[in-house]
């Protein structure tokens, strides 16, 4: 994917990030995944078999950590999700391509340190799932490869990467070159 854009006469160009960092193990996060693959490294944690993989979530469970189940659809890619996929695929998909790849972990301790609260409560056990859910949104963007950066091709060589959305980037890059004149309109008047 490489998309120009001509703002104020510069040129953005708009690149897929080659060399993106992966969310699950270069950020913070509450979360933490829990996988059991041969073929795929999903998460923080691979675990050699669902046995092994199952005590490490006993072990969360008794610490009191919120644990969900993720299914993984494994088609041209790899897909996660909180929920199954049947009903949401092509018929016979999510039969044969989809299933539990593991478990996401949202972390007690630090939930109720980072939300001042005591104990789980309904609010915030629902605040945990929808971190979850984000967590495993941003995952499947970093594992389909859609995350982009730019370029602005002039004498200024500016570029940044990391944007998981593409309309970021071409914002940020826009804001740049905002900049850019600006200076160099100051500089003209001086």
């Amino acid at each position: 994917m490489q998309e120009s854009i001509e703002y104020k006469g510069h040129t953005i160009n708009i690149e897929l990030d080659q060399n993106a960092e992966n969310p699950r193990t270069e950020w913070d996060h509450f979360t933490e995944i829990h996988c059991c693959s041969s073929k795929y490294n999903l998460g923080e944690h691979n675990h050699a078999s669902w046995d092994e993989c199952k005590k490490a979530i006993a072990k969360c469970k008794k610490s009191g950590d919120m644990v969900f189940d993720v299914y993984a659809y494994v088609h041209g890619g790899v897909v996660l999700s909180l929920g199954d996929f049947y009903g949401k695929l092509p018929q016979g998909h999510a039969e044969f391509d989809s299933g539990q790849s593991g478990f996401i972990v949202v972390k007690k301790k630090e939930i109720i340190e980072s939300w001042g609260k005591n104990n789980w409560t309904e609010e915030l056990r629902k605040k945990a799932y929808e971190v979850a859910e984000s967590d495993i949104k941003t995952f499947n963007i970093y594992l389909s490869g859609e995350i982009y950066g730019y370029t602005i091709d002039d004498d200024c060589g500016d570029s940044c990467w990391g944007y998981y959305e593409v309309d970021d980037a071409i914002e940020e890059a826009k804001g740049s070159i905002d900049y850019i004149v600006e200076q160099t309109k100051e500089e003209m008047e001086a």
